[in-house]
């Protein structure tokens, strides 16, 4: 079209070369063409606003653009294709940003590439699909990271931390990196602490009998049989005597054991090497590692949990920053993780409950105004004549010509009014446990004080009073979903208006208020009335006489009655966001160690059954190479030691003085084994919820005759919490009397019971049949599949039959 016009122009200077046919045609084409023009761009601008609105961007904006191009003079294309462009770049970046954000990197790539088709040149699209590129990498190296972590080894864990290294120098806030750190530094960890390559010896059974031997010989003879090196500081008494009788407890346990009750203390050195030194002050300081920790709250209060760190744990180094809400301090592993407990025990989120609140006030005004009003009096005055002043000779002189009348209008009165006003108020208010809130609902009154001085000079100042509904609250949240509210309202208005001498403008205010404290339910609503205003007035004004009359007074006299009833009602329901949690009893409750050592664990003997290669009653197996066992039999002095057996391995001990040991529990000499079939089964529920209790009957079924029997049953601590035992009635058949005695491990998830038919003349033959065995009551701690496992069982006398073990049974623990 350019190119036409510029032709047609070039004719056009030359115009008296050209005929006036051919100008007039020029000019008629030109026109068309201008047409024609105007009508693409037009077309085409409402096409692209047309594809715009069914989401088709890029086909609408390249509509647009050629509107523009139509008409490249009309700002309201351009500023339409502007404006368009900006907001679908912009909304395309943001997705982007999102979706990357997100993780969803395809999307995120998608979106940058649009941005791109739009605006090839943009610089923030060119910035994402980089980024992308990088986080691609980024999680590639992750991927094999995370393989080298799950091989496991140092050489494989120091690759896989140089790897993460890598990433977090390109891209620090790298979740998924700094979460891979974590879980590598840790495997590190527990890789480089040579408590976790002890466990497994530490587990392992063994059998001591020593009567005043010399420690370092007792240790000697531990370290020939497990493998492990003792190594002694040099202020350790030689002459220490140490006195143990042990059957089948852990390694553990007993060097435990032999430490406390010589107040000896333990540091690990390597896979296995132990470092023995006394534990007085000074060596503790020479010897114990202390750990660093900081603690991040969030929602207790710093110092209240610094006061109890220091006034349970008893941490001298203790830092507290306020500014951050952080706790640091340096003590034993062992004070550590108590401190850890007391930590998440007081660092929980405040409780909040959502106040439903309804202020209701009910009006009614009944208003009747009925009759004919009199006039009331009339005025008799002098008239002044020609507006000269009154003399007493015009007094005397008055007359009815002389004498004005005035006389009060009629007023025919036929009124009645009906009201029914109702104000409402329903806010819902989010409070905190044991905050305050309030609202307001009506207006700030100025009131206007005016204060003059001596010197004459006068100013003003203004002041507002809240008028209108306010209402007070605060709640107490209870831990049974119980909510304690103080609730204060108050309801005021303005009765009247009174000007002082001086022309201030004052407000009568009349209130009517009531304050309570109320304790309701999670979702009961209380509802609090009775704030009552009734009044009633009744005006009469009547003819002297006339108005008395029966019925005829009707016209004589107008009455009115003015009936008002005004009652403020308050409803208010609780509704619990966020409740108080009653902390489980293995977290309320738990060991915390003695006065002296702070967190470390109670001192006691774990029974650890001995492995046995046959079930079924026959010999148990030989003992391990490193059993030892003294030829001399143990001599009753006292100042000599007795025998010594010990046994690392699963092999039963026999002491050469069977009165120096003591037995578990009673067991009946010479037992035969018996014949028949023995069986175990489990009887409880199949689903239960958490936080419900349930029991569990494990049952026997046997065809002999048992006497007594120890079991072991297992559990998963993280998800049941062991409530009771008590005895089953299989073996109080017949009237008899039971030894029971039970111990639960709640840590390791395990309970360890015994049961024996006791007789006093020792001829008890045993009892035989089907019947419980132990019934074990348990909490549902959370949701999942809990596993019940009777592990051991030895019956007395052992059976012939084969019995199967473990006997499992699952109960579904639903949330």
């Amino acid at each position: 079209m350019n190119k036409v016009f510029h032709t047609f122009m070039h004719y056009f200077k030359h115009f008296r070369t050209v005929s006036l046919p051919f100008l007039a045609s020029g000019l008629s084409i030109l026109a068309t063409i201008f047409m024609l023009s105007g009508c693409a761009g037009a077309l085409a601008f409402r096409d692209g606003n047309a594809l715009l609105a069914e989401g088709k961007t890029e086909e609408g904006l390249s509509k647009l653009e050629l509107a523009v191009k139509h008409e490249p003079r009309n700002a309201e294309y351009r500023i339409t294709l502007a404006t368009n462009r900006a907001s679908i770049i912009n909304n395309l970046l943001s997705r982007g940003d999102a979706a990357k954000r997100e993780g969803r990197l395809s999307d995120a790539e998608k979106a940058f590439r649009q941005t791109q088709n739009i605006d090839a040149n943009n610089t923030m699209a060119k910035q994402g699909i980089d980024s992308i590129v990088i986080e691609r990498r980024h999680r590639q190296i992750l991927v094999d990271a995370e393989s080298l972590l799950k091989k496991g080894g140092g050489l494989a864990l120091d690759e896989a931390l140089d790897k993460i290294r890598s990433v977090l120098s390109e891209n620090p806030s790298q979740k998924d990196a700094l979460n891979l750190r974590s879980r590598v530094e840790e495997a590190r960890a527990k890789a480089s602490k040579p408590e976790s390559k002890l466990a497994a010896i530490y587990k392992k059974p063994i059998t001591l009998e020593f009567r005043d031997a010399p420690l370092k010989a007792v240790f000697d003879m531990i370290a020939k049989v497990s493998g492990l090196n003792f190594f002694f500081d040099k202020d350790i008494r030689p002459d220490i005597k140490a006195t143990i009788f042990v059957k089948n407890t852990s390694i553990e346990d007993a060097v435990r054991l032999l430490l406390v009750t010589n107040q000896l203390e333990q540091k690990i050195l390597g896979a296995n090497s132990i470092l023995i030194y006394p534990g007085t002050p000074q060596k503790q300081k020479d010897y114990q590692t202390l750990s660093m920790r900081t603690f991040f709250l969030t929602n207790a209060d710093v110092k209240a949990v610094s006061n109890s760190i220091k006034t349970i744990v008893k941490t001298k180094d203790l830092v507290v920053d306020e500014r951050l809400g952080i706790i640091i301090m340096r003590d034993t592993p062992e004070a550590v993780r108590m401190a850890e407990r007391i930590v998440a025990l007081q660092d929980l989120s405040d409780p909040e409950v959502m106040l439903e609140v309804e202020v209701m006030e009910i009006k009614r005004t009944r208003l009747l105004e009925l009759g004919i009003r009199w006039p009331e009096q009339v005025s008799l005055s002098p008239l002044v004549v020609s507006g000269s002043a009154l003399t007493l000779t015009d007094l005397r002189n008055m007359n009815e010509s002389t004498t004005q009348a005035v006389v009060g209008s009629m007023v025919i009165n036929a009124r009645k009014e009906d009201q029914n006003v109702n104000v409402l108020a329903n806010p819902r208010i989010r409070v905190r446990n044991k905050d305050k809130a309030k609202f307001m609902i009506g207006d700030r009154v100025p009131v206007i004080t005016t204060t003059s001085t001596s010197t004459g000079f006068v100013s003003e100042s203004v002041s507002y009073v809240d008028v209108g509904l306010k209402l007070e609250v605060e709640p107490s949240i209870y831990l049974d979903d119980e909510v304690g509210i103080k609730v204060g309202l108050e309801v005021s208005n303005i009765v009247k208006e009174v000007t002082s001498k001086s022309g201030t403008l004052t407000y009568q205010l009349g209130s009517r208020n009531a304050a309570t404290t109320l304790r309701i339910k999670d979702g009961e609503t209380q509802i609090l009335a009775g704030l009552i205003n009734d009044d009633e007035r009744s005006t009469a004004n009547k003819v002297p006489l006339l108005g008395e009359l029966p019925v005829a007074g009707r016209l004589f006299g107008s009455d009115k009655n003015d009936k008002q009833r005004s009652e403020i009602l308050l409803s208010i329901t609780p509704h619990v966001v966020r409740s108080i949690r009653r902390p489980d009893l293995i977290d309320a409750e738990f060991d915390s160690g003695t006065e002296a050592n702070i967190g470390v664990p109670s001192l006691y003997l774990s029974t650890v059954e001995p492995e046995k290669t046959d079930v079924t009653g026959g010999k148990p197996a030989a003992p391990a190479p490193g059993a030892v066992q003294s030829a001399n039999p143990p001599s009753t002095k006292a100042a000599e030691p007795a025998a010594v057996i010990i046994a690392a391995t699963p092999a039963t001990a026999v002491s050469a003085t069977p009165s120096a040991v003591a037995a578990p529990m009673p067991a009946v000499q010479n037992a035969s084994p018996i014949q028949g079939a023995l069986s175990f089964s489990w009887q409880t529920q199949a689903q239960v919820k958490v936080g419900e209790q349930f029991s569990a009957v494990l049952r026997v079924n046997s065809q002999g005759a048992l006497r007594g029997m120890p079991l072991l049953v297992g559990f998963d601590p993280q998800m049941l919490q062991v409530v009771s035992v008590q005895e089953g009635d299989f073996f109080k058949q017949g009237g008899a009397t039971t030894n029971f005695s039970q111990r639960i491990d709640p840590m390791q998830g395990k309970v360890l019971m015994a049961v024996v038919r006791q007789s006093v003349a020792g001829n008890d033959s045993g009892i035989n049949g089907a019947g419980g065995l132990a019934t074990l009551t348990f909490k549902a701690l959370k949701s999942g599949n809990a596993k019940l496992q009777l592990q051991s069982a030895t019956p007395e006398p052992m059976v012939t039959t084969p019995f199967t073990l473990p006997v499992e049974q699952l109960v579904k623990l639903l949330p």
